[in-house]
Order: C-alpha cells, then structure tokens, then sequence
C-alpha cells in the first residue's frame, strides 16, 4: 500500500513534469493583448518552438549524464523547485511584455530551463515507484495536449490565453510542491560509491541526442523550406523521411545495449501523434486523457514489449490517412484517448540499462517531427500557403513508423541476447 510520502511523491512530480513539459513542448504567451497576426511573427513563432525544444532536449540529456554520478534525491528536487521558480519569474515577467517578438525570446528561456527540470525529475523518478507514475501521467497528459490542441488558426495564435502557455496556478503549485519535497528530502541526500564506467559512456547519451535533435531538426526545416516555396513534393517528404529514420538508428545505436529502443518508440509516436487532427481546446476530455494515460503506464509496466508501442503508432498513422471522411468529433475524440493509451504504454514499458538513456527516449517524445512543415486543413500548424492532401501527413507517420520498426529488428540482430539489467521508470 502506498503511504502518504508516496502520494507526495506522485503529485510532485506529475505537476514537475507538466510544468516541464509545456515548457518545452508549447509555445510561450502571457496574454491576450499580445498578438501574433503578421507574417513574420508568425514565421518566428513556427521556427522558434522545434529549436527551443531541440535545444531543451539537448540540455535536458546533459543535465542528467551529469548528475546522474551524484545519486542524491534531495539534490534533484532542489534543482526542479529552483527551475520551476526561474519558470515562473519568466511567465510573470512576460505579463509585462506588449511585444510579440519577446514571445521567441521566452520560448527559449522556457525551453531550456524545461529541459532542465525534465532530465533531473526523469533521472529521480527513475528510483522512485510513485513519483515515475507520476511524473509519466504529467508527461503523457502535455505531450497528448500539445498534440491535438491547435496552436495556430489562419495564421493566428488561436487560443491564446487556454492553450499555448503553462498556466499560472500550475507553476506556483510545482514549485511548493517541489520546494516541499526538497525539504523532506533534504536528510536522504546520500553519495554512494558509484561503480566505474567505461569512459566513453557519459557523453554517448549527449552525442546520440545531438545526433537526433539536429538532424530531425535540420530535415523539418528543409522540408518547410520547400513547402514554403511551393516546391514541396512526395521525393522531398520521402527525404525528411529517410533522414529521420536513418538519425533515429544512428541515435539509438549509440546508447548502450538496447537503450536506443526508447528513441525508435518515441521518434515513431512523435509522428503519428503529429499526424492527428487538432481542436481549440481540451475541455472535459482532459479526464479521458488522464483515465486512458494511467491505463496505458499500467499495463506498459506490466507487460512490455516495444512492438505494441509501434503497432499503435502504425495504427494512428493510418487512422489519420482516412480521418478527414469520419465525423469530426469522432475522428479527433477517438485519436486523443487512442493517443493517450499508446503515449501511457510507451512510457510505463521503456526499460534501460543507463538512466540517462530514458531522460532521451521519453524526451524525444517532445521533438516535433518533419509533420510539423507538412501543412493540412485539418491540423492547424500551417507552414505553407497551400494545405496539402489531409493523407499526407497520416502517409509519412506510417513510413516512419515501418522504417522505425526494420530499424529496431537491425538493432536487436546487432545487439542480440538479453539486455543488461534494466531499471523500471
């Protein structure tokens, strides 16, 4: 049964991770009086958000090799309550802002110290049994959120005040939260003798994340530089796709043993999950969210196997090729709560070897994938002045999707037998 320290733990880091989440993954706005309408702010806007999340990542990954040798609860909890607060003077400070070019700015500011707090709490909660669930059901709930709420509408920040900033009451809560578990912590920092590593194995987890945020990053701007110029076609998505699915191999054979699985998993459902359709807002569906994401942790920490994770992200890639002739409601109700159980399972069945590994396989999750620059009707991030066929999106996740799956069966036949012991989050 669990105790009431655990309860803590759970709530702590669930609002941790939705803090840092947000960070990382939504765009930053302070208010309504801020307006982002004009070509350039908003093609500012749209570049800003997958280079401040590439470098959140980045930084989330180093944070984690390095105080991953430390081991000390107290230590991790203090860095979160200090990032959340650092979070919360930047939220306050834009309300003070009425230009909407300091919005890129912020979004930067946003995204590092996310990236920050993710890889300290992923890393804690790692050891922790409640506080992982926790920090998991956070993390699911903003990566489905950010996902199926639309950001932009003709060329609009569309829901301004409801969707596209962490809210005020949510990052006041974290940081006492945090600032409390700190406090109870503060007895059990511990320094225990840390077994020797091979000396190449720290900075492989932060070669193999640059790896894969700068070359995902790299081919979605290129793609939406063709898009942009009217002159994108199916051999210029088949190369962001190729580009990506090769960087995802690259990143994932660099980690140890089979930790690289984590980062195949997470760059597959990043793009079914961009493949989906978006409303304005989340509502009451927020408790279908939460329901089908505790569903899918469970039952990932039960029975785990990477090749469920993959079906599911085939399965929303090509439910998303023939959304467009369902009902509205059905077709963006039935893809958030399906995303939410396969996003749950993904996290509740990662297994590792190296903890930082995790802090990348779940992190990737946040990475916007080349569907970002492919512009439909129906998936309100508009790169390009004409919306493509609403199929193409759902067409270039499944490809992903299959060259992820030949891609883990290449990297199981290079790193064959059992994994190394693995630590459940």
């Amino acid at each position: 049964m669990p105790k009431v320290g655990d309860g803590v733990d759970a709530v702590t880091a669930f609002a941790g991770a939705a803090v840092a989440g947000m960070a990382l993954f939504v765009p930053f706005t302070s208010r309504t009086s801020i307006t982002v309408d004009t070509p350039y702010q908003v093609a500012s806007m749209a570049n800003s958000v997958p280079r401040a999340t590439t470098l959140g990542l980045i930084v989330a990954v180093v944070v984690a090799v390095l105080i991953r040798p430390a081991n000390r609860p107290g230590l991790v909890w203090l860095i979160a309550a200090g990032g959340a607060a650092i979070l919360g003077i930047n939220y306050f400070v834009g309300h003070a802002m009425t230009s909407a070019e300091v919005l890129t700015t912020q979004n930067y500011v946003n995204a590092l110290v996310g990236g920050v707090i993710f890889g300290v709490l992923c890393l804690c909660s790692l050891q922790l049994r409640w506080a992982g669930l926790g920090f998991a059901l956070g993390s699911v709930t903003v990566f489905v959120y950010g996902e199926v709420i639309a950001l932009v509408t003709s060329n609009m920040l569309s829901t301004t005040d409801r969707a596209v900033h962490s809210p005020s009451a949510l990052i006041i809560v974290a940081v006492v939260l945090l600032a409390l578990n700190t406090v109870r912590y503060r007895r059990s920092i511990r320094s225990p003798i840390v077994p020797p590593l091979v000396a190449d194995v720290p900075i492989v987890p932060i070669v193999s994340v640059t790896v894969l945020a700068l070359s995902v990053l790299l081919a979605t701007e290129r793609l939406q530089r063709a898009v942009d110029g009217q002159r994108g076609n199916a051999w210029h998505i088949a190369l962001a796709v190729g580009l990506t699915i090769v960087a995802a191999f690259v990143a994932a054979l660099l980690l140890p043993g089979r930790d690289g699985t984590g980062v195949l998993l997470a760059v597959s459902l990043a793009a079914a999950a961009d493949s989906l359709i978006d409303a304005e807002q989340m509502g009451w569906y927020l408790v279908l969210v939460l329901v089908a994401g505790t569903m899918g942790i469970l039952t990932g920490r039960r029975w785990a196997t990477p090749w469920a994770v993959l079906f599911g992200a085939a399965a929303l890639g090509a439910f998303a090729t023939i959304a467009e002739r369902l009902p509205w409601s059905f077709a963006w109700t039935a893809g958030t709560v399906a995303l939410a159980g396969v996003a749950g399972y993904a996290f509740g069945s990662i297994r590792i070897s190296y903890w930082p590994s995790a802090v990348l396989g779940l992190g990737a999750l946040y990475l916007p994938s080349i569907l970002w620059a492919i512009p439909t009707r129906l998936r309100n991030w508009e790169t390009g002045p004409h919306p493509m066929a609403e199929a193409t999106a759902g067409r270039a996740a499944l490809a992903i999707t299959i060259g992820a799956a030949a891609s883990l069966l290449l990297l199981y036949r290079i790193r064959p037998g059992t994994p190394a012991p693995t630590v459940k989050p």
